[in-house]
């Protein structure tokens, strides 16, 4: 038995499929949107890179690094910052002048660190579980030797490292976007960085690039870095996981995500680039532990313009935003080596990363196991073709229809739909013995991207 309460349940995996007959789960792909922030400032000139982005009451706000001369993919040969931009809307984004660096424009920048010795690759998050001086967390690569950093702060401006620093050491690396993220059901802080598998044979540092987590209880004492995604038999032998942009999804129970760069290194890119070719994928997970890569077709692929067909091409940055009633929006940097190195939006249907899909030829059907709700109501997001059409039937914990709540009772769905309430001739709600249900969906020619049980 599942216990789902009245909160959201995605379709990620099969574990809401107890029997099913012609059910396909398909990833959905972003829709690029416009540039969001560009690497207009005097100490952008080397790039903008690895955001992070959250939505703070009616402001979106964003971190991320910037680069001043040198070779943006190497913050040795380049001085790198932390800087800070924001928006109302999350489509047009400002550079407020904060005035923290007085050395860089006379204060006039957007600057909150004043040096890469301060750490770089911020990763933010507002922290539910805190409030005053330590509601949001940051960590950073640090400069030195191969560590990761903590910071607290009010209100995502003035930070203050914790007293434990560095959070992570040895063994390293930590040389790319590391993710904090805080697991609400578990009541617990997450780490995601990158670690070296050594079980494969590969030119990074005796093996190849991989994603290693940690946790801890109070943001200060950490557990021991773990491999929890490395690459496998069905993957060519030169897949490194180059990031991995984890993120916690909050509106569905039990959803990870991740949206890792993956580096092809054998591939050879455009000319004057460096070795390798890359694209985003989509992993989910349950529980932020056990990662499944089922889906390995690219979630962002570099796109038409050539000069993002190189070795670091597109990079997804951390977070997402609520950008539309049904709309979310993802950020990722792009045209890495050029002058024009910048942000751009992407979005995709809120809830839509995965579906549930009938076939056009027949009906597809599917029942779950057992659900403790409770709920007395069922909300569903899904979308049909014009000639499709989806069927619910509520069962008790024994798979028998509820009377008056079974397929041939229920109006007829279709449409296109975020949270449409199901009725059966009319009446949308139920009651269920011990508070167990199963539901079972007929579709034919129909995505479902996620189900509630509402009150």
């Amino acid at each position: 038995m599942i216990d789902v309460g009245t909160q959201r349940q995605l379709f990620l995996d099969k574990l809401f499929f107890d029997t099913q007959d012609g059910i396909e789960l398909v990833a959905h792909e972003p829709e690029r949107r416009e540039v969001s922030v560009e690497s207009d400032r005097s100490w952008e000139s080397g790039g903008v890179h690895y955001s992070s982005v959250v939505q703070d009451g009616d402001r979106f706000r964003m971190w991320y690094r910037a680069d001043t001369g040198g070779d943006p993919a190497n913050a040795i040969d380049s001085e790198s910052w932390v800087c800070y931009a924001e928006s109302t809307d999350g489509i047009a984004w400002e550079k407020p002048e904060l005035g923290i660096v007085e050395s860089v424009e006379a204060g006039r920048n957007n600057i909150l660190f004043p040096d890469k010795a301060s750490g770089i690759n911020p990763s933010v998050i507002i922290d539910p579980s805190a409030s005053g001086d330590e509601r949001y967390k940051m960590i950073a690569r640090g400069s030195g030797p191969a560590n990761v950093l903590g910071y607290t702060s009010a209100d995502g401006i003035a930070w203050e490292p914790v007293a434990e620093n560095p959070l992570l050491s040895e063994p390293g690396p930590f040389d790319s976007h590391n993710v904090l993220a805080y697991d609400d059901e578990a009541e617990r802080y997450v780490i995601y960085c990158r670690g070296v598998d050594t079980n494969r044979p590969g030119n990074f540092k005796d093996g190849i690039r991989a994603i290693r987590r940690a946790e801890s209880k109070d943001f200060h004492t950490w557990s021991d870095m773990e491999i929890v995604v490395t690459a496998d038999d069905d993957d060519p032998s030169d897949l490194h996981l180059y990031t991995n942009a984890a993120y916690r999804y909050t509106r569905a129970q039990r959803a990870w995500m991740m949206f890792p760069m993956i580096l092809y290194v054998d591939r050879e890119g455009n000319a004057n680039s460096y070795p390798g070719l890359s694209d985003a994928q989509f992993i989910v997970s349950r529980d932020g532990v056990t990662w499944d890569r089922r889906f390995r077709r690219p979630f962002l692929s570099p796109g038409r313009d050539e000069r993002d067909w190189v070795d670091r091409n597109p990079i997804v940055g951390i977070g997402m935003l609520q950008t539309a009633p049904d709309e979310l929006s993802l950020y990722y940097s792009e045209l890495l080596r050029c002058e024009d190195c910048r942000f751009s939006r992407c979005s995709i249907r809120l809830d839509g990363f995965v579906s549930a899909r009938g076939p056009y030829d027949r009906w597809g059907e599917f029942k779950t196991p057992p659900l403790k709700t409770s709920g007395h109501a069922l909300e569903l997001n899904f979308k049909t073709t014009g000639g499709g059409v989806m069927e619910v039937e509520v069962q008790d914990a024994d798979g028998t229809p509820v009377p008056g709540f079974s397929f041939d009772e229920c109006d007829t769905l279709f449409g296109d739909h975020i949270e449409a309430t199901v009725t059966w001739n009319g009446n949308s709600r139920f009651d269920l013995p011990g508070e167990v249900a199963r539901l079972g969906f007929r579709l034919r020619d129909a995505d479902l991207f996620a189900f509630r049980f509402a009150t």
